[in-house]
């Protein structure tokens, strides 16, 4: 990692000095120019200066890093970041939309890429693979030389020591949709690319919108229970989630819409079949490379299995076949059809789900 690199930023050295800027009672304050959804992270401006704010899971009482940028009519302007690491497949499609994907020197878990596009420079070496088992390989973040490294900061402590220049993403905190998507904006002021990305969250906020009008002039909204087992334990998201947004936004009823957490709820087997018998669909997220049915929906137990929600409302996200985890962040209004279409079959005559779908109607697999 060059100097030069990390003088452009410099996360700790930043962190330290907001907190003289906030106790000097002679420095002005910094203002807050306020998200349409996303809480995890800030623009902030005081006078003709602005900085990118990024908060952890404890939301404002959190901050995981202070990115100074060009305030508003300063010349020259700010150098973009032209050459950066993704340490998360998740952030390829914000990079991707805003046109610099040649910005893109070296990203982690390249094996788990799907675009074709983004495969071919992967594949001649354009982007090259800097990841290991255990993290980021420094010896090859050095061989590419990044500017800066955009990596998600769970997990990692003290690995701002070893790589100074990075900068956290935390858009997976995010609980709606839109929250999600609007980190475009995040990605944009930090690659000089603000105006396309105001313009493109604004085009997914639209559809989202227009998608979940459609939704809410449904009469009935059916029950739906969502979740994923992990180590022979169910986990389902909590009533303000992500996947709970998403359910009701597209007609259903999420069946732990009143529940309050910060992460997902562990739910014993006995209540998953309670739940499940009052429900009309059953969903989870799962990786499977084949052909998911019924068994694999039930995670293989038989008494979940044999319940209707599953063998008739059963239905499937699966992250090996979709990127559910990529694209389709900001594709929240396609995820709002595939699911309305599932939940309200007799509105999408001829749709085509993209990430959800509706698996073993009567037992008979149907995700090809």
């Amino acid at each position: 990692m060059n100097c030069r690199a990390l003088v452009l930023i410099a996360c700790g050295s930043l962190i330290a000095c907001s907190t003289s800027d906030h106790n000097d009672p002679g420095t002005a304050v910094w203002g807050v120019i306020p998200n349409d959804h996303a809480k995890h992270f800030q623009l902030q401006v005081r006078g003709a200066e602005r900085r990118l704010v990024v908060f952890g899971p404890d939301g404002q009482q959190d901050t995981l890093g202070i990115h100074p940028l060009m305030g508003v009519g300063q010349q020259p302007p700010a150098s973009p970041l032209e050459r950066v690491v993704l340490a998360s497949t998740t952030h390829l499609p914000f990079i991707d939309a805003l046109y610099c994907i040649d910005r893109v020197v070296g990203l982690a878990y390249t094996d788990r890429v799907r675009d074709p596009g983004i495969r071919e420079r992967i594949e001649d070496g354009r982007i090259q693979e800097v990841g290991r088992a255990d993290g980021l390989d420094r010896e090859r973040l050095i061989a590419v030389d990044p500017q800066v490294v955009f990596d998600h900061p769970f997990g990692q402590a003290g690995k701002e020591k070893e790589f100074p220049a990075t900068i956290a993403v935390t858009e997976y905190l995010e609980d709606h949709p839109l929250g999600r998507a609007e980190w475009i904006r995040f990605f944009g002021m930090l690659l000089g690319k603000e105006r396309t990305a105001d313009s493109v969250y604004k085009a997914i906020a639209h559809r989202y919108e227009v998608a979940q009008n459609m939704s809410g002039h449904l009469a009935e909204k059916p029950l739906v229970l969502f979740g994923s087992q992990w180590e022979q334990r169910w986990w389902m998201p909590h009533g303000g989630s992500y996947m709970a947004t998403l359910i009701n936004d597209a007609g259903g009823r999420y069946w732990f819409s009143d529940s309050v957490s910060d992460g997902n709820i562990a739910v014993s087997l006995e209540q998953v079949i309670v739940a499940a018998e009052s429900c009309s669909y059953f969903g989870v997220i799962l990786a499977d490379p084949g052909t998911v049915d019924v068994d694999d929906l039930a995670g293989g137990d038989p008494r979940i299995a044999v319940l209707d929600a599953v063998r008739t409302g059963g239905f499937v996200g699966n992250s090996e076949r979709n990127d559910l985890f990529g694209k389709a962040l900001l594709e929240p209004e396609v995820i709002l059809k595939d699911l309305r279409c599932i939940f309200h079959p007799g509105s999408c005559a001829g749709y085509r789900p993209r990430y959800f779908f509706p698996v073993g109607q009567m037992g008979t697999p149907s995700l090809r």
